[in-house]
């Protein structure tokens, strides 16, 4: 069977802090693989390092005081001097979110196109950030270089104007990445995926195939994004009073024709929610959207417009405590009060985690006596991902030599893989991953190699870990990172545990680092149990050194535990 964290070849040892040896690849994903959000991962080729994509996740309902969850990117502090670029498939939240947040300290360009940089931007501004980032709005099919490596950036249709993929030259070999993605040949805007380029480049040999996994284990197409169309117009024309239509402020796909359909309607648009207004904002300036005067309306006049002629637009479709929808449907928003023949429209499906809160918003709307039309069941959703004979079809255009599904539940990787198989790829071929996973291909083959520490930082609304007064580890420099090497079975400790400690010292740090790898030895050896895999040693590692920190002094320096196989 194909390729997961348990099943290592021998491709030599090492602890992952030098650079991947001439001819090898290394990819490590910090976020967004067995899970959905919080997308971020690391692509390594000789001495060049770029990072894909760095986004956030929604918190899930057991955490209050937690607005969204930020990947935790310590390990990718110890790669800073050899960090080029951060490169960008789209501009959701779940892809470049986390930015606002870490670009200061990584302080390397960011490549995207013109509409995903757009709406950076806004994120930036919004954070204290403007003019001081090296943003580069990126043409598609224009190639261009960091460090050593060339990149392109290739249409792809997705629920954002501006989704790429990206085809990543390097000395080791050709990778591709689809970005989100959907073989969408009418969306709106008109513009279809660039399935001429996907196949030229397969021609050219790609090496390495990273792909969205999010839709793997549905059957047949996507629906096209206009499939939608029919029933936001119907909402629109037959509701007796206000139409609500809630959607990501980044589905701009979505908010455009809900736009166009509304002024068919008869009624004016208010947007509600700043982040939605700062998206439309930058949309009409990058030429995405183009509104008649008067159509959008500020809420001071909602008064004065009768109901049947009002359509309001709003965030919160995944239950976010603090987004519009919310405060609407608890009856606490400063200017809008629902009414029974009012219409709400979900036009999105719950992300896998939030059904339980979408759902008890959902409940207080029908309390309310308002109809609600929510998701694909009622028509006003399309899914902004490939399905499975579209994924099909990709694997067969573009023919990669190895394959690891990206974005998605282990479910989804795993349907995902299944598809690479039934397609003709080896088992070989195709690597199954987790967070903090170290695939490398090297030497003719494709092998998990091991793990590093990965993790979650959870943020307030102001932009801190609840409870604490400054930015949750943002910035924090002073890391130990403990490797060790263990066998391919987990039962022996090979080499190490070796420390070093980067960004920082701390007196007695010789004799600190001497007493944490005599513990840190003595954990793994006599391990009771045995070890499931790299990750559990990993974590062993990690804990046995921070607790042994907690124990000796003040010094609180992030632990960063890597695990080799050999």
């Amino acid at each position: 069977m194909v390729s997961s964290n348990k099943e290592v070849a021998e491709l030599g040892s090492g602890d992952f802090l030098a650079e991947p040896a001439p001819g090898t690849l290394r990819f490590i994903p910090l976020g967004g693989v067995g899970e959905i959000g919080k997308n971020l991962a690391l692509l390594e080729a000789g001495s060049d390092v770029v990072v894909i994509d760095a986004g956030l996740a929604f918190p899930e309902e057991e955490t209050p005081g937690v607005d969204v969850v930020l990947p935790d990117i310590s390990f990718l502090r110890t790669r800073l001097e050899r960090l080029r670029a951060v490169l960008l498939t789209h501009g959701h939240e779940d892809h470049i979110g986390a930015l606002p947040f870490y670009l200061q300290e990584l302080n390397v360009p960011v490549y995207g196109t013109r509409m995903t940089i757009g709406l950076l931007r806004n994120k930036l501004e919004r954070r204290g950030y403007a003019g001081r980032a090296i943003l580069h709005e990126t043409a598609l099919g224009e190639p261009f270089s960091v460090g050593g490596l060339t990149v392109e950036l290739f249409h792809m249709t997705h629920s954002v104007p501006g989704s790429c993929g990206l085809a990543i030259h390097t000395p080791a070999g050709l990778v591709l990445h689809t970005g989100d993605f959907k073989l969408d040949q009418t969306p709106v805007g008109g513009v279809p995926p660039d399935l001429e380029r996907l196949s030229e480049l397969g021609s050219q040999g790609v090496r390495l195939l990273l792909s969205d996994s999010t839709n793997a284990t549905v059957a047949g197409l996507t629906p096209s994004e206009l499939t939608v169309r029919p029933a936001l117009r119907r909402a629109l024309e037959d509701s007796p009073g206000r139409v609500l239509v809630v959607t990501f402020a980044s589905n701009l796909a979505r908010m455009r024709q809900t736009l166009e359909l509304a002024e068919e309607a008869g009624r004016r648009c208010c947007l509600v929610g700043r982040s939605m207004l700062r998206n439309v904002d930058t949309a009409r300036d990058l030429g995405y959207l183009r509104l008649r005067p008067g159509l959008l309306a500020a809420p001071r006049e909602l008064a004065s417009i009768p109901p049947h002629k009002l359509c309001l637009l709003a965030t919160g479709s995944q239950g976010e405590p603090l987004a519009a929808l919310s405060r609407i449907a608890a009856g606490t928003h400063p200017f809008i009060r629902l009414r029974d023949d009012d219409t709400v429209v979900l036009a999105a499906n719950p992300i896998p985690g939030n059904e339980a809160t979408v759902g008890r918003i959902v409940n207080l709307l029908v309390e309310r006596g308002v109809r609600v039309l929510a998701g694909s069941g009622s028509g006003v959703h399309a899914s902004g991902h490939a399905a499975g004979e579209e994924l099909r079809f990709l694997l067969e255009v573009v023919r990669p030599r190895y394959f690891i599904p990206v974005h998605g539940e282990p479910r989804h990787l795993a349907a995902h893989a299944q598809l690479a198989l039934e397609v003709g790829m080896g088992p070989e071929a195709i690597a199954i991953m987790e967070n903090g996973a170290v695939a490398e291909v090297a030497a003719g083959e494709l092998r998990v190699r091991g793990s590093v520490s990965v993790g979650s930082v959870p943020v307030d609304a102001e932009g801190k870990s609840p409870g604490q007064a400054e930015s949750p580890k943002l910035s924090t420099h002073e890391l130990v990172v403990v490797s060790v090497t263990m066998d391919r079975a987990l039962r022996k400790l090979v080499a190490g545990p070796e420390t070093v400690v980067v960004g920082g010292s701390a007196l007695g740090e010789r004799r600190l680092m001497d007493e944490g790898r005599a513990k840190v030895r003595e954990a793994v050896q006599h391990h009771r149990r045995g070890f499931r895999d790299a990750g559990e040693v990993r974590r062993a590692v990690g804990a046995t050194m921070e607790a042994h920190l907690a124990e000796s002094g003040p010094w609180r320096p992030r632990v960063v535990a890597i695990v080799s196989l050999t």
